[in-house]
């Protein structure tokens, strides 16, 4: 029995890669995958640069504002604003809005390590919003006068609130899409809260009635109505 190995048997071995070697070289141009390959998706789903998320917001922001200002100007039915006092106006317009800043920078402050407020921060600033909202109107809200159609007239300001808190809602949840890693749905609630907020400010220049019950029922209700829907919707929208 011989025990020498017969290199020369090594040759009759196939090369599974004889293939591969024998094709063309490929130019350094060409796409190292074809279209749809891993490479491919992950060009076509590379996340936007920092400069184009700010530019986005901000034309999402100034949509949002013209937008309310837009129903306010072409509104048939608003009140005639020169017959309202200069106080009435500021202090009417500056309630909701600050409630709104409020619940925007709870809701876009980056916190210690980028992923925003704690959970605590989140939930202050959230609940600061509308009752800021409440606290302010109550304070600053002229006496009301006896209205025997208050249900009725409180129900259609706050469908069209409704509606007005719609648009900046549907570009708050664009322009922030996939933003939030941690505590979704409190900041996108706190984003509707914004929104609604937004909208009660143009109510509170288009609606001649004045009261705290009215403006809280009739224009404040869709700040937590939108809140709802912002913290139902994070899920799918603004979550990373």
């Amino acid at each position: 029995m011989n025990d020498d190995p017969d290199f020369a048997r090594l040759a009759t071995i196939g090369d599974p890669f004889a293939d591969e070697a024998n094709a063309p070289v490929r130019s350094a141009d060409s796409p190292r995958l074809p279209d749809g390959g891993a490479n491919g998706a992950k060009a076509q789903g590379a996340p936007p640069t920092r400069a184009r998320v700010r530019a986005t917001r901000r034309v999402a922001f100034a949509a949002a504002l013209l937008f309310e200002v837009a129903f306010v100007a072409l509104d048939p039915h608003r009140r005639p604003l020169e017959d309202a006092s200069p106080l009435e106006l500021i202090v009417g317009l500056a309630i909701p809005l600050a409630a709104a800043a409020v619940a925007f920078m709870a809701a876009t402050q980056r916190g210690p390590r980028g992923l925003g407020l704690p959970a605590g921060a989140m939930t202050l600033g959230t609940l600061m919003a509308p009752a800021l909202f409440v606290v302010a109107t109550l304070a600053g809200a002229p006496e009301a006068t006896t209205d025997p159609r208050f249900w009725r007239h409180a129900a259609g300001c706050a469908s069209i609130t409704a509606i007005l808190a719609l648009g900046p809602l549907a570009l708050a949840l664009w322009s922030f899409r996939r933003a939030f890693a941690a505590a979704a749905p409190w900041r996108t609630a706190a984003l509707g809260m914004a929104a609604g907020a937004l909208a009660a400010g143009a109510m509170s220049l288009a609606c001649p009635i004045t009261g705290a019950l009215h403006v809280l029922l009739g224009h404040g209700t869709m700040m937590l109505v939108a809140a709802l829907a912002g913290a139902w919707l994070a899920p799918a929208f603004s979550r990373s």
